[in-house]
């Protein structure tokens, strides 16, 4: 067991602020395609059919690259970070156990073959927490069956252990420090487990950013946080990375949280937020999807002025994993129009 994140707890989801809320069902499909650029969508259809093909040694190759390259997608996703998203699932969170279990076994395969190769065991400790997921359901704990619950909490621990064994080997990956965010979330770990987390992270690639909107989740007052949290620690994040690389990070964060509902985190700075979206657009390129939540976030927050430029580069291209609809995607736009 890594010495960093051991944790004594029964297995059990715990009860008290997390077990009332509602959890966040994953995006329906694991490759999530509907948001990515065209380039990112080809990487992913060639790693899911390397990975049908049990072509193992090119993926371990792409891994391997993209970890020391360091390569991102436009809108700022690593390749890294998307190959991860490929080998979570087997494309579709609703897909059969059976289906789920073939899946698995195919990484365990793979990790049979490699085994020194981190890759494939991050990989599992993913799998096997979507797959808790999937046991358990999005609704509020008191519609979770005993059996639902049961098998949520053994998936979860099967995904703690293969995630700390990993952490064992000499390769580092900054995925890993990600993917054992889920589970703390998931098992109630306490704030100083999961700074640890976040600190390891930082040794091995502090603007590995996919880590820090799953920190202000984790302390936003609906989990383990006290109202302010959330918003001081994107604040702090953001300032030890600094210049736009921090600013970035600000805004990953309110793209999370506050997009596409309700804002999370409305004291969020809104100034800083729009600072983090240029500093996108410089170090990266925005996709379209971005570009949508970005007006999105605008509207909530009453700033008609950059809204409006949005609306004028966003066109008729809206994003609907944004607004849900055309209706709201044209309400929104007409009610911006307006306020000349």
């Amino acid at each position: 067991m890594s010495p960093f994140f051991r944790v004594f707890l029964s297995g059990v989801f715990v009860a008290g602020v997390a077990a009332a809320q509602v959890i966040p069902t994953p995006i329906e499909n694991d490759d999530k395609t509907e948001l990515d650029s065209e380039p990112e969508r080809a990487f992913l259809i060639t790693i899911r059919s390397l990975l049908n093909q049990e072509e193992f040694n090119q993926i371990e190759q792409i891994a391997a690259e993209a970890r020391s390259s360091e390569t991102r997608f436009t809108g700022g996703e690593w390749k890294l970070s998307a190959l991860y998203r490929v080998l979570q699932g087997p494309g579709s969170l609703t897909a059969p156990d059976a289906t789920w279990n073939n899946h698995i076994e195919r990484l365990k395969r793979w990790a049979a073959a490699k085994p020194e190769s981190i890759t494939p065991r991050i990989a599992i400790g993913s799998a096997y927490t979507r797959f808790a997921w999937k046991a358990r359901g999005n609704g509020y704990s008191n519609t979770v069956t005993p059996d639902a619950e049961k098998l949520f909490s053994e998936r979860i621990e099967l995904a703690r252990q293969t995630l700390e064994a990993a952490e064992l080997l000499p390769a580092k990956d900054p995925e890993l420090y990600c993917r054992l965010q889920t589970v703390a979330l998931a098992q109630g770990w306490s704030r100083p487990q999961i700074d640890a987390l976040l600190n390891q992270l930082q040794l091995t690639e502090p603007t590995y950013d996919r880590i820090y909107p799953e920190q202000a989740n984790f302390l936003m007052t609906k989990w383990y946080g006290k109202p302010g949290d959330a918003e001081a620690f994107a604040q702090s994040a953001a300032d030890k990375i600094g210049g736009d690389r921090g600013n970035y990070i600000y805004f990953r964060i309110a793209l999370e949280e506050n997009c596409c509902h309700a804002l999370q985190l409305p004291d969020l700075d809104w100034n800083r937020v729009k600072l983090g979206f240029a500093a996108l657009e410089s170090l990266y390129s925005s996709t379209n999807h971005q570009r949508n939540a970005m007006a999105f976030m605008a509207v909530k927050t009453h700033d008609a002025d950059f809204a409006r430029q949005l609306f004028n580069r966003i066109g008729d291209d809206w994003a609907a994993a944004v607004w849900g609809s055309k209706e709201k995607f044209d309400n929104a736009k007409s009610k911006v129009a307006a306020a000349k």
